[in-house]
């Protein structure tokens, strides 16, 4: 039962895998769907669900592989005021350069330069693509970017924001006084 499981979950994300070995020198292009299937193959992903567009733009040359990510579409993710889950629009443009080559220097990978062995034959894009969606993202996520509707915030939860907020203005601010002899000498 468990191998009927994994084998599941392998076929979600085999869907970005794109086969190389055989493929003409020239331009390919793949139109790839991203739905919440994708994301639940992510744990502790901070995306709960979308639905995106992924145009990959393949160009093959003899020894090497030149990708564009167009990616476009929406996100849910929650609301950093009142926790909420919500859609957002996202983009991305981005390229990623794949090298064939049977000497494979250990500091040679990065984010944008990746090498595969010449006896490779696909390569597995989920994780570039997830992670691409992610950096796409914007710090702040909240009602009211990007289009969305602040209304949509969660009312009650911003009421409580607000009475946790609230400080007395009658109290004065309490200074700890083993640093006053400091403050004087930083005066002087």
């Amino acid at each position: 039962m468990r191998d009927v499981f994994f084998e599941e979950v392998s076929k979600i994300l085999d869907r970005y895998t794109i086969q190389f070995k055989g493929l003409t020198t020239g331009q390919h292009i793949y139109n790839l769907d991203v739905d919440n299937d994708f994301f639940a193959e992510f744990e502790n992903s901070e995306i709960s669900g979308g639905h995106l567009e992924v145009e990959i733009v393949l160009e093959k040359h003899s020894n090497m592989m030149e990708l564009d990510f167009f990616i476009e579409g929406d996100v849910e993710v929650k609301c950093d005021r009142c926790l909420e889950l919500f859609e957002i629009p996202t983009e991305f443009e981005g390229k990623l350069v794949v090298r064939i080559s049977d000497s494979i220097e250990e500091g040679d990978q990065d984010d944008e330069i990746w090498f595969v062995n010449s006896n490779d034959y696909e390569l597995p894009l989920a994780q570039y693509i997830y992670e691409s969606i992610c950096l796409s993202l914007p710090i702040q996520r909240y009602h009211g970017i990007l289009d969305t509707s602040e209304e949509d915030c969660d009312k009650e939860m911003l009421s409580q924001l607000e009475k946790l907020s609230h400080h007395d203005d009658n109290t004065e601010a309490k200074t700890d006084s083993r640093w006053d002899k400091l403050k004087d000498i930083m005066k002087n």
